[in-house]
């Protein structure tokens, strides 16, 4: 279970993050909803403990993930993020940028990274691209080899930042379909940070909507689609 409570967070002066708390149980899936600029991934990344708060606390499973406790830092290894651009690196074939975070957290069993790494990238349908390198793939693509880099090592939360940004509608459908199959077929925790509202119902079942780094809306993803907030009702139309 994820607990944000009154965290506020200022970078370079600025205010960024004010007095933020939602709570979000386990195997539930949240969607961070919001214009660009709004504080969305400052709050994705604090919840990852990439940022640590002025004030407030973020606690998974009950630990402090900022505190002094010993396994704090084994509860941020938990998280996998899927970055808005993929991050995948050119001179690594697909097997070695899936393969990246099992060699991060020191596993040397060259077999059962090859098992990882096939099974990870079944998931998304692209078995068949080990050898290839990102320059040979499609956006699609590089954003369900992004997928399977996240599963290799059976995180507990999954981070989705931007994940159909610049997608074309069919590619997006597509990649929405393999984050959806990732959803529904593993114990796993999704947080999608979006501004884009299309097939949110496929991902998610809570929203959290903030602008100007505050809370507008926290609640069931549905709620949201009649909250009368002028400016949520103007950014859902």
């Amino acid at each position: 279970m994820i607990e944000v409570k009154n965290i506020s967070l200022s970078l370079q002066g600025v205010l960024i993050l004010s007095d933020i708390s939602f709570s979000l149980a386990d195997q539930k899936n949240l969607i961070i909803l919001g214009k660009s600029g709004s504080g969305k991934t400052v709050l994705m990344k604090t919840i990852m403990g990439l940022y640590k708060p002025d004030s407030g606390t973020v606690l998974i499973n009950d630990i402090d993930i900022n505190g002094d406790q010993v396994n704090s830092e084994q509860i941020k290894r938990n998280f996998a993020m899927v970055f808005q651009n993929s991050a995948l690196l050119d001179s690594y074939t697909v097997f070695q940028n899936v393969a990246l975070p099992l060699y991060e957290r020191d596993e040397h069993n060259a077999e059962l990274i090859a098992e990882k790494v096939e099974q990870a990238l079944a998931v998304v349908g692209l078995s068949h691209t080990k050898a290839m390198y990102p320059a040979e793939l499609s956006g699609g693509m590089k954003k369900r080899i992004a997928l399977a880099r996240a599963l290799v090592y059976e995180p507990a939360f999954i981070v989705f930042d931007e994940p159909i940004s610049g997608l074309d509608p069919i590619t997006s459908k597509e990649v929405l379909y393999y984050m959806e199959e990732i959803i529904k077929s593993r114990t796993i925790t999704a947080i999608t940070v979006t501004h884009d509202i299309r097939d949110l119902d496929r991902i998610g079942d809570h929203a959290l909507f903030i602008d100007a780094g505050k809370v507008l809306f926290s609640g069931p993803l549905n709620d949201i689609f009649s909250n009368p907030d002028p400016l949520i009702r103007e950014f859902i139309s």
